[in-house]
């Protein structure tokens, strides 16, 4: 029976990772979406006021991959990211965004899970080990933060929303690659 759940789990990740960023936002969800980030709850990694706020899965890989492309700009160009814990795509992500949102100092177990990232044969996992007890806030908190995603029909990850310069909001799904995440971070207000 173990086996079976892995083997479909190990399938449902593939489909995940092949698969690629392919899902397109309702007019107007940009707007709607980061109206509503004051209710996230987010790691906040640097303090600069212009903000981007990223939804994530501690077990995705591409999340793993935005995270390793955003390393050269965190504490530059007044940037700050606020990562949005979600736990969506395996059965451990809700237990290790728990873990994230309840350590005693949650960017630092956010920088420590994806840097004991892997794609094992056993599945993709950031470094987190999953949340033994979850406490009824942090329970709160994850749901509030897949409902903000979900609610705009949204179900992928990385998913980032930011204020553009030019006023609009904008969202950008996927791990872009370094010349289109250069080109996403010039246009943050």
């Amino acid at each position: 029976m173990l086996h079976t759940r892995r083997f479909w789990y190990s399938l449902l990740f593939l489909a995940f990772f092949f698969a690629g960023p392919a899902q397109a936002a309702t007019p107007g969800a940009a707007d709607r979406l980061l109206a509503g980030m004051d209710q996230a709850t987010a790691i906040a990694e640097g303090t600069g006021g212009r903000v981007v706020w990223i939804f994530f899965d501690p077990n995705c890989p591409y999340c793993h991959k935005l995270y390793e492309r955003l390393r050269p700009w965190v504490g530059k160009d007044n940037l700050q990211f606020r990562w949005v814990p979600v736990g969506l795509l395996t059965p451990t992500s809700e237990g290790k965004a728990a873990a994230l949102l309840q350590a005693r100092n949650p960017l630092a177990a956010l920088e420590q899970s994806e840097n004991d990232f892997n794609l094992s044969a056993a599945g993709p996992g950031g470094g987190i080990a999953p949340a033994r007890r979850m406490a009824g806030k942090t329970r709160m908190d994850l749901q509030a933060n897949l409902a903000l995603l979900q609610g705009e029909n949204l179900t992928g990850v990385p998913l980032m929303v930011f204020r553009r310069k030019d006023g609009g909001a904008a969202l950008f799904m996927g791990a872009p690659t370094p010349a289109q995440l250069a080109e996403l971070l010039r246009a943050v207000e």
